[in-house]
Formats: C-alpha cells, structure tokens, sequence
C-alpha cells in the first residue's frame, strides 16, 4: 500500500558542498521522493565529488522502512562521488537514527570521513580543510 510523502527537505548546493536540512516526520515514500531529488540536484549540479551537511535538527523520525531506506541513499551517495559527511544532530534520538542508517558502523567503517557538529559554519570549515570548495553555485 503506498502513502502520501511524508517529511520536508531543502537542498542547496555551494561549490562542492550539498546542504541537506530536514525537518517533521519521514516515510519511505517521502525518502523516495527524496532520493529521486538528490540525484536530479547533483546532476544538474555536475557533482563528481561532493561532500554533504545533513542538519537533522528538525527531524521528527521516521518509520523503520524511510529509516531503512536512507541507508541505501547513503551507499549510493558513497559510490556515486560522496567523499565526507557532516551532520548536525541535536538529539539522542536523531544519534540513534543516523546509528540506524550507517548499521551500526563507527566512522572507521562508514567508508567516508564523517563528523558531527553543533553548527553550519563550523562543518563547512572542516570540509573545506578537507579541500572541498565551498564557494555558492546556487
């Protein structure tokens, strides 16, 4: 049975840095949705190598299906150009989600560098310390 989308994005892109923000409640066809416009962005963007800020301070949840479902769009991202992540969490709750998308890996095995931060501006300097362009292609 399929669903109406739930949960709300916004992507943006700056030079080689993709800005996720997500906010309310996710269900897989609303990862779906996403996925299809996360690929259409980096695309349109000619992405070849990019790094992503996820910024999970709003994010309500999701169900176990949209949960498990970003983790396949994030082993996609891996083998499609994503060479770091950066996420803004703000939460035990969204920690155990984004436990449950990389299964339980810790950052040696997640295949990328991959930290946490408690703002944008410092998770764009560690990227760019990572040598990625930061500069706004909007």
């Amino acid at each position: 049975m399929e669903f109406d989308p739930h949960g709300e994005y916004e992507l943006s892109v700056h030079g080689e840095i993709v800005i996720m923000r997500f906010f309310r409640s996710w269900n897989i066809e609303g990862a779906r949705q996403f996925f299809e416009d996360y690929k259409k962005c980096l695309s349109e963007n000619s992405l070849e190598k990019f790094a992503v800020i996820s910024d999970l301070r709003h994010l309500e949840g999701g169900t176990p299906e949209g949960i498990q479902f970003f983790s396949r769009i994030s082993d996609w991202a891996e083998e499609n150009g994503q060479v770091a992540r950066a996420m803004l969490l703000g939460g035990a709750l969204k920690e155990y989600t984004i436990s449950l998308i990389d299964k339980g890996k810790d950052q040696g095995e997640v295949g990328i560098p991959s930290r946490e931060f408690s703002s944008e501006e410092e998770a764009i300097q560690w990227l760019e310390s990572l040598g990625l362009r930061s500069g706004n292609s909007d």
